[in-house]
């Protein structure tokens, strides 16, 4: 199946479980092609530069990402859907929202996404999650502070956080400084 067959199944699904559930604001498509998917793929250079930079003794082909809070699965779908070879873990608390995530991966074909129901503190403390993961990934999961605290755990030692912020990320990054 092809990337933008798999996008499309994925945003066809959101908008028809939205219905339902509460999974995301956006109702029309077009919105949700910009807000969304485009924000999902703006991480991308991101991620692979920071890895780069950061790792140059890893290969960044086959990276292995939480994405903590997954919620609608943004960012991990997207992620998934763009980079085959990478390994995703989308991390949930709440079931209704598991049933929608492995619904979506298996409508879109993904074999390179694994939906766990978890809360995201506790996956820091499970062995099975614990310095898993090459890269965590959150998207208006909860407060700067609070997100570290998720987060950090699962990220291998030398791995990455990439907290996707919202508009004015900078705000964060002085709140946490300044405390």
């Amino acid at each position: 199946m092809k990337q933008q067959e798999q996008t499309s199944l994925f945003v066809n699904t959101l908008l028809d479980w939205n219905q339902r559930m509460n999974l995301t604001a956006v109702t029309e498509r077009c919105a949700v092609m910009e807000r969304h998917v485009e924000d999902s793929l703006a991480l991308l250079p991101i991620i692979e530069n920071a890895y780069k930079n950061n790792c140059p003794t890893m290969e960044s082909v086959k990276l292995k990402l939480a994405d903590v809070g997954s919620g609608a699965g943004l960012p991990g779908i997207i992620l998934a859907i763009a980079r085959p070879d990478w390994q995703i873990t989308l991390i949930e608390s709440l079931q209704k929202r598991c049933f929608f995530l492995e619904h979506v991966v298996d409508v879109s074909g993904l074999s390179n996404v694994q939906v766990v129901r978890i809360r995201a503190e506790d996956a820091g403390q499970n062995p099975d999650f614990r310095e898993k993961y090459d890269i965590a990934v959150a998207r208006a999961v909860a407060d700067m502070r609070i997100l570290v605290e998720y987060c950090l755990p699962l990220v291998r030692v030398g791995g990455l956080l990439v907290a996707a912020k919202g508009y004015n990320p900078q705000e964060n990054v002085l709140l946490l400084g300044s405390k």
